[in-house]
């Protein structure tokens, strides 16, 4: 996808935490995940990041696909402008390298107050 296809779809996913009660302002991990095709590729990303305040996991081996995985994570709020500057540096990183963007993921933050949200809402990010 994209990059402005990234941004509308992150968008969407922070108005849909904003309704269910996240509370975007607070601080959580956000991850991305990114993948490349060659081992030399994925080793220069992956310093990139780390070198723009990213930390990094790195998978062992390629997957089904002949990818080698990333995953960048680092402590910030996810409000809309924080979200969207973390996803344009991430892609930028990426891309610079030769990789692909795959997708973020967050941990849902209740209200100090809100009733817990059940199965579901544990399956979707609650603790």
């Amino acid at each position: 996808m994209s990059l402005q296809e990234e941004l509308a779809k992150l968008r969407r996913a922070l108005a849909e935490r904003a309704a269910l009660g996240d509370q975007l302002d607070a601080k959580r991990e956000l991850e991305h995940f990114v993948s490349f095709r060659a081992l030399r590729e994925m080793n220069e990303a992956a310093a990139h990041f780390e070198r723009a305040g990213w930390q990094v996991d790195r998978t062992e081996g390629q997957d089904a696909n002949s990818r080698y995985l990333l995953r960048v994570y680092r402590d910030q709020a996810i409000d809309v402008e924080s979200a969207e500057h973390a996803l344009r540096n991430v892609h930028a990183i990426t891309g610079k390298h030769g990789g692909t963007y795959d997708g973020f993921g967050a941990m849902f933050i209740d209200a100090p107050d809100s009733e817990p949200r059940g199965f579901f809402g544990r399956l979707f990010g609650n603790q």
